[in-house]
């Protein structure tokens, strides 16, 4: 198995749970499955400007999956 950031979302093959892109997961390449770490908390934040928002989600780390190309975890 091998530690990764979910890029997208899933469902732990332990306790069935759901986990969001951004989150860190144990990735079982042989078997295809994905089992969440336990001390993930990832949150959501979304922005509006000019009558338009955006949703990203921050994983434990407090990174967004898109790390650093828009800047918000790098401030």
């Amino acid at each position: 198995m091998m530690e990764i950031i979910a890029r997208y979302p899933g469902h732990c093959a332990t306790t069935g749970k759901p986990f969001s892109k951004g989150d860190l997961i144990n990735y079982d390449k042989a078997k295809k499955t994905a089992v969440l770490v336990a001390e993930n908390r990832s949150e959501s934040i979304t922005f509006s400007a000019d009558g338009r928002s955006s949703t990203f989600y921050r994983n434990a780390r407090g990174r967004c999956i898109d790390a650093p190309c828009c800047g918000c975890c790098t401030i």
